[in-house]
């Protein structure tokens, strides 16, 4: 179906109908993408994708309400499902949790900071059909389970809003579990405030017939801490477009992803770091493995104020190709306007290391079992300061990964 139809039948269900704002916003987004106005040539949201790739596709959500549940394994741990965009309300001395209403969107539109020049984030305005709220109160010490989940051939575009209170320490865990030639184009504006300290793991595992679109946007204040760990196995398309804003000093982020890739999948990562305050540290680090004919893209920006004096800021890329076919683009970028500062970025791309290679061969290793351990190597390597199940998940995915590789 054309992105024109969609427009016009999501207008009839569109659930913000008496928002006025909302509504409005909606036709202005509308008219950009009609009038194309993007600049396809320096748009890097467009690399691997067209527009056309973005906006056919037959709209529906009709989800059924009530189906989800929270499950608390004790005080500390909740395990929370998302069922078509939609979780059950629910709030304790530690946390609220509630679908937003029309109503509460003309109080969060204000909030929603995910304002680029990014056809994704637009198209998420435009046929918006769900939200969520999360409060993690003050002080809270806790481990949050997010599981996302749909039915076939549902389009998802959500728009939610998390708010990690003063001293909290949250280890959330988001899961993406998708069903057949589901869209998922997903939101998400994060705040965290004074003293808090999140760690936030995002595992990305689906079929091929899947897309997608993970936004989000952070903001961070005095003496915060937010590190944002992104796993990509999915045999589906992916784009991850992740943003963080160090308003506070001694606020410090990192943004780090880690893909594996064959066949022909596309993943697409976007990660930017704005330095807003003194004495703020940013690292922004992604790796990935390609075979077949699969793509990536990693565009990384670090953008220091004038006024972000002692900034420590880094970047890395790091890919490996096992065939002439795949590709990995990559662009870090560095743009400083103070002169105190410790920054630093590198990019390297490229097949198995050719010496390293013969060094195991000529010990008596097959050429697919050294591969195998080179890349697992190159992998492992950053599996040491994540917690014990994160880490044996990824080596998990790993190992299945490569098990084509052993064959030898």
């Amino acid at each position: 179906m054309t992105f024109e139809s969609n427009f016009i039948n999501h207008s009839k269900e569109y659930i913000f109908l008496d928002n006025d704002a909302l509504f409005k916003n909606r036709e202005k987004k509308y008219n950009k993408i009609i009038q194309k106005d993007y600049d396809k040539k320096n748009n890097e949201s467009l690399k691997n994708i067209t527009i056309s790739d973005i906006s056919n596709f037959d709209y529906f959500y009709k989800p059924k309400k009530d189906v989800s549940k929270i499950s608390l394994v004790d005080d500390l741990n909740y395990e929370i499902e998302i069922i078509n965009g939609i979780c059950k309300n629910y709030e304790d001395d530690n946390i609220e949790i509630r679908n937003l209403t029309s109503l509460d969107f003309k109080t969060f539109l204000n909030q929603d900071n995910n304002n680029f020049d990014d056809i994704i984030i637009d198209f998420n305005k435009i046929f918006l059909n769900s939200g969520i709220f999360f409060n993690i109160k003050s002080k809270a010490k806790l481990n949050i389970h997010l599981i996302h989940s749909t039915s076939d051939n549902f389009t998802i575009f959500q728009n939610n809003f998390i708010n990690f209170k003063k001293r909290c320490e949250v280890k959330l865990e988001d899961n993406f579990n998708l069903t057949n030639n589901s869209i998922n184009n997903i939101n998400y504006n994060i705040n965290v405030e004074e003293g808090a300290t999140i760690k936030h793991n995002i595992f990305q595992n689906f079929a091929n017939s899947n897309k997608l679109y993970l936004t989000s946007n952070t903001v961070c204040e005095k003496n915060s801490s937010y590190s944002q760990n992104t796993y990509n196995f999915s045999d589906g398309f992916v784009r991850n477009f992740h943003h963080v804003n160090l308003n506070g000093e001694f606020s410090n982020a990192s943004l780090k992803g880690c893909f594996f890739l064959k066949d022909k999948n596309i993943c697409s990562n976007k990660t930017n770091i704005k330095h807003n305050a003194e004495n703020c540290i940013s690292d922004q680090t992604y790796k990935g493995i390609l075979n077949d004919h699969s793509k990536a893209s990693y565009y990384s920006n670090t953008l220091v104020s004038e006024n972000a004096q002692k900034t420590e800021g880094y970047q890395l890329s790091k890919g490996i190709l096992l065939t002439d076919n795949c590709s990995f683009f990559s662009k870090p970028e560095l743009r400083i306007f103070a002169d105190d500062v410790k920054c630093s970025h590198g990019s390297t791309i490229g097949p198995v290391d050719e010496s390293a290679l013969y060094y195991l061969r000529s010990r008596g290793i097959s050429k697919n079992k050294a591969m195998k351990m080179i890349i697992s190597s190159f992998i492992e390597e950053d599996l040491q300061n994540l917690d014990k199940n994160i880490a044996e998940r990824v080596s998990k995915n790993l190992s299945d990964y490569l098990t084509n590789l052993e064959n030898d």
